[in-house]
């Protein structure tokens, strides 16, 4: 009896299934019948090419230099570097629980030997009737060139102790240092400010002669029932921007103890501005700069969730007149663009250039792994905000973390990176540099071709650096190689070494290529393979208009290479964009391209931009 009724229900579904499709039927053919005579229906038709023109990158960027990567010490962490008067160049860095400092009379080439500029100390305390050993280790160190040629260091001090087989430890004191008479004589040691929390140093000094020094700081104060008991607790809620400062070049401070309560039962530190703040959140790691008529200080700021790097600033002549407290007008989020929480980016350092620029490189963990950070450095081009053209300095692998990072402006046409990294040994961190090359926008309106601005080095020991002239009829390339393991391209080949042009002749700066855009191989031994953009793809082309004359040299070769602009279709009278790239083998069958820094080989929108 079930089985006749259902047989019956699905007999009468399939009827109503069967007009319910006879319906959508007919009338989709109605519609179809219809749309025949409205010529207002658009008509879907196979997908034309349509090019888009880009914002393209501009202003400066940077090319680091493999080659130029060193050791500066056999351990240590948290390097930072000035230059002297004599151009002589001065490091200071953790070591063991002391600070170091090192000088180099060559640029940085060689070093002398590091003496120890605050040392590691321990001292006694009690717990009741049980002997406690405390330990301080000095950490965080910075260092500052002052207007008389003294020098100012300073470091954090952290408190270490231990309870039961386990070392406590946490941030908590201030020193300095002065360093008098060129360098020569080390003065004693200071203590200029004591409080839970209180870490990472940094000089400034003001047009005026004040010099102002800014630290983190916590919202307690460091005891003697706190530094008495085993049941100390080191968590800190909250850290804060703050600053003393110091009208006779480091001699006193701001920053004194003061006691209150009856009979002066109680002391704490005080004397220091605070600078930035926000309720229940870390405000750290402050690194101050000069920028035009501002401070601006550059820090650490876990705002949400993990650290991204925030600015704030106010003018020389009033400065910091009352608290920077929550979000206002006077903090900014640092970087162009919002990067995602799950990106930890904190430990700034904040470098004006005399240029203009300002740079800041910080630690992320950005497509890394969470515990092994490494060193970025983004550029403002004006005004210290909206840092863009990130870049990683040390090209390390990904089980390599390169932490406690620091900037020097080194001269004209290049900056420096130093770093602690734990490359080439993975127990122990030591002291890295790198240099990194500044390359702008270039203006060309001559032949001769006197200086080779642009860099591509940051991958290999080889690298290239070349120069471009201009005149009626050719564009001019000089490009001068050094690869010290040179590897001979079979004919009709890129597998080999040589370099890449990109042309945007028309200056189109497009999404990716298309007509007027090109792209050239040049083999080490002058032999070339060209391509032309066509609807965005590279298609093979002539290599006519195009003069290569290869010279060896005693650590690479020399390409000069002549491109005729009537070959180069719609050539921009006013100014082209121009790419670069190093093809680096160590056989036929292994090797790496490399292009210049922020270019992309399909976008012509990323290369740089040359006036003429």
């Amino acid at each position: 009896m079930i089985n006749n009724i259902q047989f019956r229900i699905m007999n009468i579904f399939r009827i109503y299934k069967s007009i319910i499709y006879f319906a959508i039927a007919s009338s989709t053919l109605f519609i179809a019948c219809d749309r025949d005579d409205d010529d207002d229906v658009p008509v879907i038709v196979d997908d034309v090419y349509t090019p888009v023109e880009m914002t393209p990158v501009s202003g400066l960027r940077i090319a680091w230099d493999y080659s130029s990567l060193q050791q500066l010490a056999d351990e240590g962490s948290s390097p930072e570097m000035i230059r002297l008067s004599d151009s002589s160049l001065v490091m200071v860095y953790e070591s063991a629980g002391s600070i170091h400092l090192k000088k180099s009379l060559n640029n940085g080439v060689s070093w002398d030997n590091s003496s120890v500029l605050f040392s590691k100390s321990t001292h006694k305390g009690y717990d009741g009737e049980y002997e406690l050993t405390y330990t301080d280790l000095m950490v965080q160190p910075t260092i500052v060139l002052l207007e008389n040629g003294d020098l100012l260091a300073a470091c954090g001090v952290r408190y270490r102790y231990t309870v039961s087989d386990s070392d406590i430890e946490f941030p908590a004191s201030i020193r300095v240092r002065r360093i008098a008479e060129n360098g020569t004589v080390m003065e004693p040691v200071q203590e200029v400010y004591t409080n839970l929390g209180c870490e990472h140093p940094d000089f400034l000094q003001l047009p005026d002669g004040v010099v102002q020094l800014y630290f983190s700081n916590g919202s307690s104060s460091v005891d003697l029932e706190m530094m008495s008991s085993t049941e100390l607790s080191v968590d800190i809620e909250e850290q804060r921007i703050e600053m003393i400062s110091s009208g006779d070049g480091g001699q006193t401070w701001s920053g004194a103890v003061e006691e209150f309560g009856p009979d002066g039962m109680y002391s704490a530190w005080t004397g220091s501005k605070v600078i930035a703040s926000r309720a229940n959140k870390n405000n750290n790691c402050p690194s101050a700069t000069i920028v035009n008529n501002d401070i601006v200080i550059a820090y650490g700021d876990n705002n949400t969730v993990t650290y991204k790097p925030y600015v704030v600033r106010s003018s020389i002549t009033n400065n910091w007149p009352y608290p920077i407290t929550g979000d206002t007008p006077d903090r900014d989020y640092a970087l162009y663009e919002i990067l995602p929480e799950k990106y930890n980016m904190g430990v700034p350092d904040l470098v004006s250039l005399p240029q203009g620029e300002t740079i800041l490189a910080y630690e992320t963990n950005a497509g890394r792994p969470s515990d092994k950070k490494i060193m970025e450095v983004a550029i403002s081009s004006e005004n210290a905000m909206d840092f863009k053209h990130r870049t990683r300095p040390f090209p390390f692998s990904l089980d390599t973390e390169a932490v406690g990072n620091s900037l020097l402006y080194f001269n004209d046409s290049s900056v420096v990176a130093l770093t602690s990294t734990d490359f080439q040994n993975n127990e122990t961190l030591a002291p890295w540099m790198i240099k990194g090359y500044l390359v702008n926008e270039l203006v060309i309106n001559k032949r001769e071709i006197e200086n080779h601005p642009i860099f591509v080095g940051g991958q290999s020991e080889a690298n290239i650096r070349v120069g471009l002239g201009i005149d009626e009829t050719n564009l001019y390339v000089d490009a001068l190689a050094i690869d010290p393991t040179p590897v001979l391209a079979e004919a009709g080949t890129e597998n080999g070494d040589g370099i890449y042009l990109y042309i945007d002749a028309p200056n189109r700066s497009l999404l990716d290529v298309d007509a007027g855009i090109f792209k050239f191989w040049i083999s080490s031994k002058g032999e070339v393979v060209r391509w032309d953009g066509k609807e965005g793809s590279w298609i093979p082309g002539s290599s006519d208009g195009v003069e290569v004359i290869e010279t060896a040299t005693d650590s690479g070769y020399k390409l000069a290479i002549t491109l005729s602009k009537e070959e180069l279709v719609n050539f921009n009278t006013d100014g082209i964009r121009f790419g670069v790239g190093l093809s680096d083998f160590v056989n036929p069958e292994e090797g790496k391209t490399e292009l210049l820094s922020l270019c992309e080989d399909m976008r012509s929108s990323t290369w740089l931009k040359v006036s003429f």
